[in-house]
């Protein structure tokens, strides 16, 4: 499904690859039904299975089944296994093939169809919870890496169709409330996924990795996605709240989307959010590496049930700021940035000198009742607190770049991360240091994008150009 080309709209402004659509002019979005008509020839369940919210819940469940689920997993450390190094290498190639099968997901998803991506993705998340399992049970490591590169690629085609999704099936007047479905059921997933890791892994004195159950409970759930995927309706069929439809434009052949996105990716705000983007999403292998290596198994399972319960607050605390009414939106985003920044230097000055403590006297397994358990992981719990916060300074280059431009600048950076991380003998300082710098380098480019943030998004432009075109032909 391609997007609609506004001629109102800047060239920076549209959405190269993505299923998006950003109709602005009336011949596009005079496609609204007939409710009555609607209605009377439709039947009910059909209406019931057809409507926008109804596509967005399905769209959640498979969030909660799949990404929240692997989440969870990798809030144990190390995969919970009982070193880390297998899990990073599996975690490097699977960043490594997101990364790339991103970058070229607009194509892909285009091709294949909103509806068979999220198929495609949908059938490969089980593959990731029973190769930890077969990895736990049997020793049966070769699964778990080619896992990473099939979990790689499926994850995705699932990425990019959901995102475009998630914007294009909401009505103009509801799109806070569809957003704030999905972000409720990814981190209600993890903490469901968080409750299973402590409810398996509890007892004291346990050593080496979580219970093969563990994985067995993760794979019933992630199995539930797939018949979910397979209820998705075309989007030409979905009819939203408001009555209107999803409006697709003619498919771009392979060779104009691929220069299109060359032409996105060497842009201005790519470059400049580049390193941004590659800084928020590499703490993954360290923060892995660090827990798997200093913290007991069932420290570990408390850290994958709370951590995403603070990434909530965390989440809402900065959606919070970015509301404010009274301050423009370029103030909000200023003030947003510095948070953000302020918060991370101190969890990695934190961080740098509790791991020279450990260098210098290895405290072995931390458990919760030890003294030294709030001081070594508080560090993880601010980083994990404030990672579900940082994606949203840079939401205005999803709005106005393709959907997988920045999720594969963002897989590239785990997969950097993750490999940095797949020696045995790995030492986290070097992993929060390497952050730090990239933090360092990358606030100045941020620095001067958040500085150009316009008073109004394309999303808001785009609505009120629907609100009025709708009202011209009302008027007719």
């Amino acid at each position: 499904m391609a997007d609609l080309k506004s001629k109102d709209l800047p060239p920076h402004e549209i959405h190269e690859g993505s299923i998006q659509p950003s109709p602005t002019n009336v011949t596009d979005i005079a496609h609204g039904v007939d409710m009555d008509h609607y209605r009377a020839t439709v039947p009910l369940w059909k209406r019931v299975w057809q409507h926008s919210l109804t596509q967005m819940m399905l769209l959640s469940v498979q969030a909660f089944c799949g990404p929240a689920m692997s989440d969870a997993i990798t809030g144990l450390g190390g995969g919970g296994l009982a070193t880390p190094q297998v899990s990073n290498i599996t975690n490097a190639i699977t960043y490594a093939m997101l990364a790339i099968f991103c970058f070229f997901g607009g194509p892909i998803v285009n091709k294949l169809g909103v509806k068979w991506a999220l198929v495609i993705g949908a059938a490969t998340f089980p593959i990731q919870g029973s190769a930890y399992y077969c990895n736990s049970k049997f020793g049966n490591q070769w699964y778990l890496i080619f896992s990473g590169a099939i979990s790689g690629i499926g994850t995705a085609c699932w990425y990019v169709a959901e995102a475009g999704a998630i914007m294009t099936l909401a009505p103009s007047g509801a799109r806070g409330k569809y957003l704030a479905l999905w972000i409720v059921s990814r981190n209600l997933g993890q903490l469901v996924g968080g409750a299973i890791n402590l409810s398996k892994n509890h007892l004291k004195g346990a050593d080496g990795g979580v219970t093969p159950d563990t994985y067995l409970a993760f794979v019933i759930i992630e199995c539930i996605a797939l018949p979910f995927a397979l209820l998705i309706t075309p989007f030409e069929r979905v009819v939203r709240s408001d009555g209107t439809k999803i409006v697709t434009a003619e498919t771009l052949s392979t060779k104009m989307e691929l220069r299109r996105i060359v032409k996105t990716m060497t842009s201005k705000l790519v470059m400049f959010s580049a390193l941004w983007a590659l800084w928020s999403f590499f703490y993954g292998g360290t923060w892995s590496t660090y827990l798997g290596t200093y913290f007991s198994v069932r420290a570990r399972a408390l850290s994958s049930l709370i951590s995403p319960f603070f990434c909530i607050v965390g989440c809402f605390g900065l959606g919070f700021i970015l509301d404010m009414k009274h301050l423009s939106q370029r103030r909000r985003a200023q003030i947003g940035l510095w948070t953000v920044v302020i918060l991370n230097v101190g969890v990695y000055i934190w961080s740098i000198i509790m791991q020279a403590k450990f260098d210098h006297h290895n405290p072995g397994h931390i458990d919760w009742e030890d003294g030294l358990y709030p001081s070594s992981f508080l560090p993880y719990f601010f980083r994990a607190d404030d990672r579900a916060v940082v994606p949203v300074l840079h939401v205005l280059a999803y709005l106005i770049l393709c959907n997988g431009c920045s999720g594969s600048i963002e897989a590239v950076g785990q997969a950097i991360a993750y490999g940095m991380n797949t020696q045995t003998t790995s030492n986290p300082m070097v992993g929060f240091c390497v952050t730090f710098g990239l933090l360092a380098a990358a606030l100045g480019p941020m620095i001067m994008l958040v500085n150009t943030t316009p008073d109004r998004i394309p999303a808001d432009i785009i609505a009120e150009q629907q609100d009025a075109a709708r009202e011209k032909i009302e008027s007719v």
